[in-house]
């Protein structure tokens, strides 16, 4: 999905690249670095009675190969994003110690529960 760099402050890619200096341009979560090759397979998952397929990254192509079990696997270059550990993307007095780098898979996964409620708040104004 396309930035809106409107909502972010001015100084953003200063910001940006103090933030990636910081982490030594890897994720801070998972430690990948920024443009290394790993790769990805799909795995069930369950939670509860819930079954559903979730994309884990292996930097060893034995270890994707081993657990890939539903016969795809595909080579994914890390990309890091920036997080904002509050979810206000539009605070554009946001200071560094609320942001992270993040490998784009970390970024998705450190979101989801934050746009799960969003789209419940949403469903729920309607």
């Amino acid at each position: 999905m396309p930035i809106d760099y409107s909502k972010y402050p001015d100084n953003w890619p200063q910001m940006r690249q103090t933030v990636l200096e910081r982490a030594g341009n890897e994720c801070e979560v998972c430690g990948l670095k920024n443009g290394q090759e790993v790769w990805a397979v799909g795995v069930w998952t369950c939670k509860g009675r819930m079954r559903k397929m979730r994309s884990v990254w292996f930097r060893d192509r034995r270890d994707a190969e081993r657990e890939n079990l539903d016969g795809k696997m595909k080579k994914v270059k890390v990309v890091l994003t920036i997080a904002h550990l509050d979810h206000d993307e539009s605070n554009r007095q946001v200071s560094i110690d609320r942001l992270k780098a993040m490998c784009q898979l970390c970024h998705l996964r450190y979101d989801a529960p934050e746009k799960s409620r969003r789209r419940t708040d949403k469903k729920n104004r309607l």
